[in-house]
């Protein structure tokens, strides 16, 4: 082949890719700056700690409301004209999923947290969440809350012994004083709590992910407080 033949054969093959090549630059140029914000948009939803804009969710929890307080249910010191009986359970009105009833407090470790029935993902951006798997308090049986441990169970883990955890609801306000605090593997937390002995006995169980500060992975340990109740009325909702 001739060097003239193979000239004009690089030059048919080369100015078609040439051009290409000029003109994907050009295109790229053009939209970088939509791609940069395209993919800074896609960064913000997808991330874990991105702000909320949905709406706040339903509350059926009045901290106005006149109910029974803890001081009411203890036995001798209340008055004849406090409530000393159990609560009727046809007269509570029970939440639905996502509709907080009530609020947490210990002013000990600072918390401070709105209570919604049922934990999943979105419930727990708003506050704490209680696992279906437990019921309210007064029933008997336990009661299971979940939280970020970077936001509203931040504070457990100064929690100790002794501290004393209010739990105001839409029909009754309790008091339950922390027994113990443990760390579990997440596996091991959930075998505890769907265990017979745990689901037979009221306590107030809460728990969040563990370490604390840790950043790097995925967090697989659990730390939990264990409270007794200590004052509140009882529920009757087994006849």
């Amino acid at each position: 082949m001739s060097s003239s033949r193979t000239s004009r054969l690089l030059a048919y093959l080369g100015v078609p890719v040439a051009f290409c090549a000029v003109g994907y630059l050009v295109l790229f140029l053009a939209l970088q700056p939509v791609w940069g914000m395209m993919t800074a948009a896609a960064a913000f939803l997808i991330h874990e700690d991105a702000p909320n804009f949905k709406p706040e969710l339903s509350s059926i929890y009045d901290p106005n409301a006149k109910k029974p307080s803890p001081s009411q249910s203890k036995p001798a010191a209340a008055s004849s004209s406090a409530p000393s009986g159990p609560i009727d359970g046809k007269t509570i009105q029970f939440p639905l999923s996502g509709e907080q009833y009530g609020q947490i407090t210990c002013e000990q470790i600072g918390l401070d947290a709105p209570v919604y029935w049922y934990d999943d993902d979105e419930i727990l951006a708003y506050g704490v969440g209680q696992s279906l798997s437990s019921l309210l308090p007064g029933f008997g049986r336990p009661i299971i809350l979940a939280g970020h441990n970077s936001t509203y169970f931040e504070c457990l883990q100064y929690a100790e012994v002794g501290n004393v955890i209010k739990f105001k609801t839409n029909y009754c306000d309790y008091e339950y004083t922390v027994n113990n605090v443990q760390v579990y593997n997440e596996d091991d937390l959930e075998h505890l709590l769907l265990s017979e002995e745990t689901q037979n006995r009221e306590q107030l169980i809460m728990y969040t992910c563990y370490p604390f500060h840790a950043t790097a992975g995925r967090k697989t340990d659990r730390l939990v407080v264990f409270a007794d109740r200590t004052a509140g009325l009882d529920v009757k909702w087994r006849d």
